[in-house]
């Protein structure tokens, strides 16, 4: 860009805004899982460690691909990757609570250090759609900045 000019458009804002949005969840799922894991010295969940790890991996992926510039073509895949992230996402969840009913609620809620009772099933599904939406949308858009610079 000569001049120093920067270049805005319709697409990089919306790219970096849902980059963005979607680290913050990551960012703030890992810490509950940190939190969950660290905080009752009594019980150790090796689930809230892994499920720490994976949304750390993926909060440093969204926040890396909301500061790097996107393109419309990117950003389009990004997204469609980003809705079958959040239908496998729904499916995976419903099979889950269909098969464990509230064990996987209760499993889920102690994973992140909350009581069960304030992890009602409307809110684990949203929260896994958008958490699904947010993992396929970053994963896409990684590979393909990846592949942009090799």
């Amino acid at each position: 860009m000569p001049g120093g000019e920067i270049n805005l458009t319709g697409t990089r804002i919306a790219g970096t805004v849902i980059s963005a949005a979607m680290g913050a969840c990551f960012a703030m799922l890992a810490v509950l899982s940190v939190k969950a894991a660290v905080a009752p010295v009594r019980r150790f969940h090796i689930s809230s460690v892994v499920i720490a790890v994976i949304a750390v991996f993926l909060a440093l992926l969204a926040f890396r691909e909301a500061a790097s510039d996107s393109d419309e073509e990117r950003m389009i895949s990004s997204l469609r990757l980003g809705m079958v992230g959040a239908f496998v996402a729904l499916v995976a969840i419903c099979v889950l609570l269909f098969m464990y009913g509230d064990r996987t609620r209760s499993f889920l809620a102690h994973s992140l250090s909350s009581p069960t009772s304030g992890f009602p099933t409307g809110w684990v599904l949203v929260g896994c759609v958008v958490l699904g939406f947010g993992a396929g949308f970053v994963l896409r858009a990684a590979a393909l900045h990846r592949r942009k610079r090799v």
